[in-house]
């Protein structure tokens, strides 16, 4: 009862665990490091618990039995620790560890809870230290708190601690000697706990969670708002937090992370590791192409991205990627094998052999002159990329969006760009935005409106004979590779599926005849004739079916048609508050806003910066002049001297040099950030006379360096006429500017835009047209009749759809319709009952529900397995392995049943969704 077992995060914290305890000594404590995170066991599947090695080695471990209770003292004498202690990062993450280690021991043995089983030890998150003193912290808001009533912060040493690894073998000895401090105790306070764990990690409690979330990020956006600081949990006299405390202001945090990781942003498109991606590229300013494997390395230094390089590596192959289905503007060029639309992009070449950098194309899109009114992030007293970027136009609809977080799912389709561009100058003229379709590019389908939050997505096929047809293009996000195996191929296989059915069905003659003909195999060939960018099946059907398939419609058997949805674009708004649009023109309106907004911020940050400029320059043209007359003697002089002959002669401290420090110190009030270049003048409190004199010295000096620093050959007549015409210069580039309006502005960056957009299409089309002659070349080497131009030709005429093909006119599926009518037919309500009935009724009906809902998943999925409407629900949209888990539940309650109650069972499930 006496003992402790210590969790650690990963083999790292448990050496810090086991140096710790040479101070407090090993008897009464053991070590467990956690391999990752612990399966959420509340809703999970119990095939998977049962084989979860983390859980079966915790129940060896602690002794834990699943028939027993533990709610009297004989039985918790049973087990071999008397108490568990979490040791995690102090991180998101960190409480998401020890949040699924709270959830694993409520869910099976509640009364644990109760008798406070359940402890945690927490280690700083930054240090501050000066002359031998040494403050700790828990966490940031508790570190900006201090910082902000104390006046001479700046003369400590700060230091950020990350993860435990990051802390010495000498300071978990600290730790562990000072146990009260870090030992903190999990306290039960009634129902309530049981509830907030409860809605942190079950699935029925979706809504609860959203509401959770959505509430915290007001909250968080009204403190932000008033100025005031974030809350924080712990403190120093923190000894014990309720289950309800560490839910709500501890664990609430890693599912807004969460959330930031999986949704992005309306203003920029981009979720974090994308955005610290292109801050990366921008900042390094790569003029040569670089590769991925170091870029990836560069990101992550420059940015203080702290998870694996391997998940940045796929960030950047992600963004460079640009055949169909990807990106509708690649912001990196993909030189090298990045993937295709033969298996979706999983095809790409290692990150070590492939090569990328920023295309010509983006910074049009994200105007270098914007970075100066950003406000841009800091991590561990590091400048990294800003809260979100601004583009011109909305990139979360170039290029679309699909993500799975804690409550929410996102999925937004993509959008043509110049679709954009015209409903963006709509806006600046005061007009509504126009409807607009999705659109992917190079996709040669067809793609038409359903409703209004729904669109169908065709390929295109065409007859070539009375038993032939050619595929030569698939629904949008159904790659090459996958349609074969999954589509053609079982068609080809139907005889074999076919003669396994027959053995257990009964042998009429009716049955028999369906039999017979379910035998016969639809499709009796195929060939392909492919690209990396282009698709051609040439598909060979029974002749005595053409006329059967074609009048149930070839788009519907070959399964060419899937659906697209507007019915999730979830977001995060430019305040950070998820949020869900109900159209694209709803987000272009947010998106103008806020990007109107940031024209205005740049107008004035031009118009600042052009005087401060002007100004320099009419001050180096004075100091010539003043020179060359006489005015001003520097030689033999000492350093003090020249500094005072210019102040005396009011000559100006560096006018850009004075805006930028201006600039930055707003930036750094807004961010509640260190000035880091402020520290070494803060430090002059503990110095001599002496050498505070020679840094005030030095620093007046570098305030007049770009006078007394210009090269002798400089101070010339000609120097101080060309300086005096560039001052004019930018007084008429400043008297240019006050006459533009923030459209004018705009309107310049989007014909800026179009230029290089047109200019990155052409090349692209030219390197199609010649891979498609290299391929040509290539795959008639070995053919000896045909030659040169021929053979370029032949093998186009493979590879294209077929001139004298008759195209086939798809059309719309009224079943699909149907459908979805349904879906958005409101729900009526049911009747009352009496309470008893009610009860019975409402147990009984809540399995079945389930049941069918299970069937219904399973059975959509075999049939229409291409189909991109079929999607994870909003009620399993926090867990990834969703239908996994319904899968193996169905298939573990088939295997129990007999034979002829499956099949009853999914006749009656067939017949309640015919029913609707």
């Amino acid at each position: 009862m006496q003992c402790t077992l210590i969790l650690t995060e990963g083999d790292s914290a448990k050496t810090l665990a086991v140096s710790g305890l040479g101070v407090v000594g090993r008897d009464k404590y053991g070590v467990f490091p956690l391999r990752g995170k612990l399966l959420n066991v509340r809703d999970g599947n119990l095939k998977q618990i049962q084989e979860n090695v983390e859980i079966n080695a915790l129940l060896k471990i602690l002794g834990l039995q699943y028939k027993k209770k533990y709610d009297t003292d004989d039985d918790m004498k049973t087990l071999r620790y008397g108490k568990v202690m979490i040791m995690a990062d102090q991180d998101q993450d960190g409480s998401h560890i020890k949040g699924l280690v709270i959830n694993f021991i409520h869910h099976n043995w509640p009364s644990l809870i109760q008798r406070s089983f359940v402890e945690e030890f927490i280690t700083p998150i930054v240090k501050a230290s000066k002359s031998g003193q040494e403050l700790s912290f828990f966490s940031i808001p508790e570190y900006i708190e201090w910082r902000e009533n104390t006046d001479n912060w700046k003369t400590y040493k700060i230091k950020y601690y990350k993860g435990l690894g990051t802390s010495t073998s000498k300071e978990a000895k600290e730790y562990f000697s000072d146990m009260a401090r870090h030992r903190i105790k999990f306290r039960y306070s009634g129902n309530e706990d049981d509830t907030a764990v409860e809605m942190a990690f079950s699935k029925k409690k979706i809504e609860e969670r959203k509401d959770w979330l959505t509430k915290w990020m007001e909250e968080k956006r009204a403190r932000r708002t008033q100025g005031l600081a974030d809350e924080y949990l712990y403190n120093k006299d923190t000894k014990a937090v309720s289950y309800t405390e560490f839910v709500n202001k501890e664990l609430v945090l890693f599912s807004n992370t969460d959330n930031e990781r999986s949704i992005p942003s309306l203003v920029d498109g981009f979720k974090p590791g994308q955005r610290k991606v292109l801050f990366a590229c921008f900042k390094r300013a790569d003029k040569r192409e670089v590769k991925v494997a170091q870029l990836a390395g560069a990101v992550a230094e420059l940015s203080a991205y702290h998870h694996g390089e391997q998940s940045l590596m796929s960030t950047i192959i992600n963004l460079a990627q640009d055949y169909v289905g990807s990106n509708n503007i690649n912001l990196l060029l993909p030189i090298g094998q990045f993937g295709t639309r033969l298996q979706g992009g999983k095809d790409s070449a290692s990150p070590r052999y492939i090569f990328t950098q920023v295309s010509p194309v983006t910074r049009s899109l994200f105007p270098l002159h914007d970075d100066n009114v950003l406000r841009f992030l800091f991590e561990e007293n590091q400048r990294i990329e800003p809260e979100w970027y601004c583009p011109i136009i909305p990139m979360v609809l170039v290029n679309g969006a699909l993500g799975i977080g804690t409550a929410w799912s996102t999925n937004v389709p993509n959008y043509n760009p110049r679709d954009l561009v015209e409903n963006i100058r709509r806006l600046i003229k005061g007009e509504q935005p126009k409807p607009m379709m999705p659109w992917y590019k190079h996709f040669r389908g067809e793609i038409r409106r359903i409703d209004s939050r729904r669109f169908v997505c065709y390929g295109e096929v065409a007859k070539l004979n009375e038993d032939t047809i050619e595929i030569t293009e698939l629904p949008v996000k159904v790659w090459t590779q996958e349609y074969k195996e999954k589509v053609l191929e079982p068609l080809m296989e139907t005889a074999a599926a076919g003669k396994d059915k027959d053995k257990d069905k009964d042998k009429d003659k009716d049955k028999g005849e369906t039999s017979k003909k379910q035998r016969e195999p639809l499709v009796t060939d195929f060939k392909e004739y492919h690209t990396d960018t282009t698709v051609r099946f040439v598909v060979k059907v029974a002749k005595e079916k053409m006329r059967a398939l074609e009048i149930e419609g070839l788009h519907k058997v070959f399964k060419l048609n899937t659906v697209i949805n507007t019915t999730s674009m979830v977001l995060f708004d430019a305040a950070g508050c998820l949020k869900k649009y109900n159209s694209p023109e709803e987000i272009c309106v947010e998106f103008f806003e806020t990007r109107k907004t940031k024209y205005i911020d740049r107008k004035n940050f031009l118009m600042g910066m052009l005087k401060a400029q002007a100004l320099r320059l009419t001050n180096q043209a004075r100091f010539i002049i003043a020179k060359i007359q006489g005015e001003i003697h520097m030689e033999n002089r000492r350093k003090a001297n020249i500094v005072e002959q210019l102040i005396k002669m009011k000559f100006d401290p560096d006018p850009v040099k004075r805006w930028k420090e201006e600039q930055r110190k707003k930036e750094l009030k807004e961010s509640g950030e260190i000035d880091l270049e402020g520290e070494a003048e803060a430090e002059q409190e503990d110095e001599e006379d002496e050498k505070k004199a020679d840094k005030k010295l030095a620093t007046h000096l570098s305030d007049y360096d770009y006078l007394v620093g210009m090269a002798l050959i400089r101070v010339s007549e000609e120097e101080k006429d060309k300086l005096l015409a560039e001052k004019e210069t930018k007084l008429q580039e400043v008297n240019n500017l006050e006459g533009k309006t923030w459209g004018d502005l705009w309107e310049e960056d989007l014909t800026r835009f179009l230029e290089e957009l047109k200019k990155q299409e052409d090349r692209e089309l030219a390197d199609l047209d010649l891979n498609i002659k290299k391929a040509g070349k290539k795959a008639g080497s070995d053919d000896k009749p045909a030659k040169g131009k021929k053979k370029t030709a032949a093998f186009a005429a493979e590879v294209l759809p077929a001139k004298d093909a008759e195209r086939i006119v798809p059309e719309m599926d009224n079943e699909m319709k149907i459908k979805y009518e349904k879906i958005d037919k409101p729900k009526t309500e049911k009747v009352k009952k009496e309470p008893g009935e009610k009860a019975e009724k409402k147990k009984r009906t809540k399995k079945e529900g389930a049941d069918i809902k299970k069937f219904m998943k399973k059975e959509i999925k075999k049939e229409e397995p291409l189909d991109s409407d079929i999607s994870i629900s909003d009620e399993d949209a926090d867990e990834v392995n969703t239908d996994d888990e319904f899968e193996s539940e169905l298939d573990r309650m088939d295997d129990d049943a007999p034979p002829k109650r499956q099949t009853r069972g999914i006749k009656k499930v067939r017949a309640f969704v015919s029913k609707g």
